[in-house]
C-alpha cells in the first residue's frame, strides 16, 4: 500500500471532538467510509482503523496528545487501531519511567504504511492499555509471509513484533479499560459495516453495468437477480442510517437507555449487512458469470475482498446480543402494561 493512498482531507476528515465524535458528523463521516469501501474494500479498512485510531486520542487522550494528534494529521500521518493477536500477544511493564513492550501483533492492517497505531498492551495484571506508538521513532520487525488471504491482500494486514520497544509516558492514551468501554466497543461496529455497504454498492453498480453493457439488461433472470442486489444494498444503507440515527440520539442525551439501543442498533446493522453482502456476492457470480471473473474485469477482486472481509469478530456474539434485546423489550413491556394496569385500578 502507497503512503500517499490517502489525501491530506481524506485523513483530515477523521479529526474528532473531545468525545471522540467526527467533527464533519455522524452521517456525513459514515458517507465517507462508505466512499472508500466503493473505491477499494482494502483502503477502505485501513481507512476505517485510521478513523478509529483518530478518535480514540480524542475521546481519551490528554490534551497535548490531541494537539500532537491532529498535527500528525497535518503531515499526512496514517492512524490505526491494531488489537489482533496471537498467544504472544503484546504485553506492557513499567520500567523507571518508561514503558517497555513485547510481543506481537496479527492482521496489523496498513502495517508499513501506518506510522501512528494504537497498540493494546497487557499490563501484568491482565488490564488493556492503549499506547499510541510512533513507528518511525522505535523498531519493530513486520512479518509479511504468513499474509496469504483470500482477498483483501492489498490491506497488508501483518504481523507486526513489539519486543523491546519503549515508550514514555506521553505515548499512553487513556486508562486501562477504556479501549473496552460500550458503547464504543461493539458501537463501533458501524464503522467497518458502511464499509462494507460501500462495497456492496460497488460490487451492484459494476453488475448492472456489466450486463448492460452486453445487453442483457432485458433478460428476465438478470432482472430478477439485480432486484435481489438492488434491495440487499439498499437494506445495508438503511442500517447504516438506523445505527447512525442511534449514535446521533446518544450524542445528544448520553443517557444507559441511549447507549443500549446504540449497541443493538449497530449489533443488527451488521448483521444485516453480513447477509446482503453475501446475498450480493452469490447473485453478482450468477449475473456475470465465468465470463465475468476473469480479470481484469473487477468482480473476480470484489467477490474476494467483500467475502473476506465480511468475516469479522464475534458474529455470533452480535446475533445472540439481539435475540437477548428482543426478550427484554418484551418482558419490559409487560411490566410496564401491569404497572399501568395497577395504577388505574384496572
Amino acid at each position: 500500500m502507497r503512503a500517499d493512498a490517502f489525501t491530506l482531507p481524506e485523513l483530515a476528515l477523521a479529526v474528532a471532538d473531545e468525545h471522540g465524535v467526527a467533527r464533519i458528523g455522524r452521517r456525513a463521516e459514515l458517507d465517507a467510509l462508505r466512499a472508500m469501501g466503493a473505491r477499494d474494500p482494502s483502503l477502505g479498512r485501513v481507512y476505517e482503523g485510521h478513523v478509529n485510531g483518530v478518535q480514540l486520542v480524542a475521546r481519551y487522550g490528554s490534551a497535548v496528545q490531541k494537539a500532537e494528534s491532529e498535527r500528525d494529521l497535518r503531515r499526512g500521518r496514517i492512524f490505526a487501531v491494531w488489537n489482533t493477536q496471537d498467544s504472544d500477544g503484546v504485553r506492557i511493564v513499567a520500567a523507571a519511567d518508561r514503558f517497555v513492550l513485547r510481543g506481537a501483533k496479527t492482521w496489523a492492517s496498513g502495517a508499513g504504511t501506518v506510522s501512528r497505531p494504537i497498540v493494546t498492551a497487557a499490563w501484568p495484571d491482565g488490564s488493556s492499555q492503549m499506547c499510541l506508538v510512533p513507528l518511525e521513532r522505535v523498531e519493530t520487525r513486520i512479518d509479511a509471509t504468513a499474509w496469504r488471504p483470500l482477498g483483501m491482500h492489498d490491506s497488508d494486514s501483518y504481523r507486526v513484533s513489539f519486543d523491546g520497544v519503549v515508550l514514555g509516558a506521553g505515548a499512553l492514551i487513556g486508562a486501562p479499560g477504556d479501549y473496552e468501554r460500550q458503547p464504543w466497543f461493539h458501537g463501533g461496529a458501524l464503522r467497518f459495516a458502511a464499509v462494507h455497504t460501500g462495497v456492496i454498492e460497488r460490487l451492484y453498480g459494476e453488475t448492472v453495468r456489466f450486463l448492460l453493457d452486453a445487453g442483457r439488461d432485458g433478460d428476465p433472470l438478470q432482472r430478477a437477480r439485480v432486484a435481489e442486489m438492488r434491495i440487499a444494498a439498499a437494506t445495508a444503507r438503511q442500517w447504516i442510517d438506523a445505527g447512525a440515527a442511534a449514535w446521533i440520539a446518544y450524542d445528544a442525551a448520553p443517557t444507559a437507555a441511549n447507549a443500549r439501543r446504540v449497541g443493538d442498533a449497530v449489533d443488527m446493522a451488521r448483521t444485516a449487512v453480513e447477509r446482503a453482502g453475501l446475498e450480493t456476492i452469490a447473485n453478482a457470480v450468477r449475473c456475470v458469470g465465468a465470463r465475468g471473473l476473469v480479470e481484469p474485469l473487477p468482480f473476480a477482486g470484489l467477490v474476494r475482498d467483500l467475502e473476506m472481509y465480511l468475516r469479522q469478530p464475534a458474529p455470533d456474539a452480535a446475533l445472540l446480543r439481539v435475540g437477548a434485546g428482543a426478550f427484554e423489550e418484551c418482558a419490559a413491556a409487560r411490566s410496564a402494561a401491569v404497572a399501568t394496569s395497577t395504577a388505574t385500578g384496572a
